[in-house]
């Protein structure tokens, strides 16, 4: 049986020295877990397109992308996730939330305090350990 395979760009927004996380409504993949704003690429899509349409959809934002951070492939039971984390600036707008359950500016050391979708593990190592 072949697994599915998903690629995923996710952004790491900071202001104030606090980076912004979402968390995941109840059920589906990961639910109650918290994440980094962003999602699944649509064909044609670059993963920094996919980015800003992601942040202006899902938290109302309008955003640049500045460089990759970070990059890893996770293996769920039910796929493979390909995951591209990139550093970026919010141009327009407040977060609030559209389709996640909260949202939190937390600081870099503290994101292991919260229960995260286990893909993003090894960013959540180098953020909190202030490799920003």
């Amino acid at each position: 049986m072949n697994k599915s395979s998903v690629v995923v760009s996710a952004a790491i927004l900071e202001q104030n020295g606090k980076i912004l996380i979402c968390r995941r409504k109840n059920g589906g993949s990961c639910g109650n877990l918290w994440e980094f704003p962003g999602g699944k690429i649509e064909p044609g899509e670059t993963l920094e397109e996919c980015l800003v349409r992601e942040c202006r959809e899902e938290l109302g934002i309008d955003i640049s992308v500045t460089d990759l951070f970070d990059e890893c492939c996770y293996r769920y039971p039910e796929r493979e996730v390909h995951l591209y984390f990139y550093r970026g600036k919010i141009l327009r707008g407040k977060p609030h939330c559209r389709v996640h359950q909260s949202l939190a500016w937390v600081e870099p050391k503290s994101l292991t305090g919260y229960p995260f979708c286990p893909g993003d593990e090894g960013v959540i190592a180098k953020l909190s350990q202030g490799n920003f």
